[in-house]
């Protein structure tokens, strides 16, 4: 099987690329929350997928370690496969403010054993949200916000609330009087999210599952409802998420959302998105 290669060029120094690659404490902020992490060829380094979670256990060795060029390491996951592969990461400056990153995974196919979930295609979506979003965002400064509300009513009231399109057009009033969206808010759909100019931006569902968790991956903007090219200036945040997801905790539900947001939005974000959450809670509690 072919490995897969993922190559990126970011508007960044070789060494601040460098350092967010292999610092312990910027690791744990956009990457995974690594544990007895040792930057040296021979140590070995664990994680699971978030901090929350305990469910897939990584473990990884370092192979090689060549300051601002390479980093290697195998990547295993021993409580669900027998298998091993390796990852490599590659650095080439290609002038004193831009960087080239590739990364490489060979091996996947040694996953066999664990079942769909590990399959190529999922780790190629999950590289690319890795190498293009998440570092990226890092390294331009933009941030992943969060919020949550404690909400007195079922999933399904909460969900209906967020995503009947009469009921966004209300609880969205906290960003733009007259918000409303189109298009079909379910698995491999494009979302138009739009003011009443008909200005706004194109979106893509990357993960449905219907009264527990919608994930938009933000693509482009839009104008007099056409959606434009990615230009310079949206290829800083192309790629961002936004997650909304439901928990039960006793016998309310917890809505958490996520929002990557650059720090030029950042503000805005963090006024309106309590009060879209208070419009949320009042429509679903009525």
């Amino acid at each position: 099987m072919e490995p897969i290669i993922i190559t990126e060029i970011f508007n960044c120094n070789l060494q601040k690329v460098w350092e967010v690659l292999s610092s312990e404490s910027d690791l744990k902020i956009w990457y995974f929350p690594v544990q007895n992490y040792q930057f040296e060829v021979g140590k070995t380094f664990t994680f699971y997928e978030n901090s929350t979670s305990s469910e897939y256990l990584h473990q990884c060795t370092f192979l090689a370690i060549e300051p601002n060029k390479t980093i290697e390491y195998t990547w295993t996951h021993p409580t669900h496969s027998k298998g091993s592969s390796v990852v490599k990461w590659s650095f080439e400056s290609i002038d004193e403010n831009s960087t080239q990153v590739t990364l490489t995974h060979t091996g996947v196919e040694n996953f066999s054993d664990a079942g769909t979930s590990f399959s190529k295609a999922n780790f190629e979506m999950g590289w690319n949200a890795i190498v293009k979003t998440l570092l990226r965002n890092y390294l331009y400064g933009i941030e992943k916000l969060k919020f949550e509300i404690l909400i007195n009513a079922t999933a399904e009231k909460i969900w209906n609330t967020l995503w009947l399109p009469e009921n966004y057009k209300i609880w969205s009033t906290s960003f733009c009087e007259g918000s409303y969206y189109t298009g079909k808010i379910n698995s491999n759909e494009r979302i138009h999210f739009l003011s009443p100019n008909n200005e706004g931006m194109y979106s893509d569902v990357l993960f449905y599952k219907a009264n527990h968790l919608v994930v938009f991956k933000h693509i482009g903007m839009i104008k007099n409802k056409v959606e434009l090219p990615i230009d310079d200036e949206t290829k800083k945040w192309t790629g961002s998420f936004e997650t909304y997801r439901l928990t039960l905790v006793g016998n309310e539900t917890k809505l958490n959302v996520e929002v990557d947001a650059m720090s030029s939005f950042k503000d805005y974000m963090n006024k309106s998105f309590p009060l879209a959450l208070q419009n949320i809670k009042q429509l679903a509690e009525k």
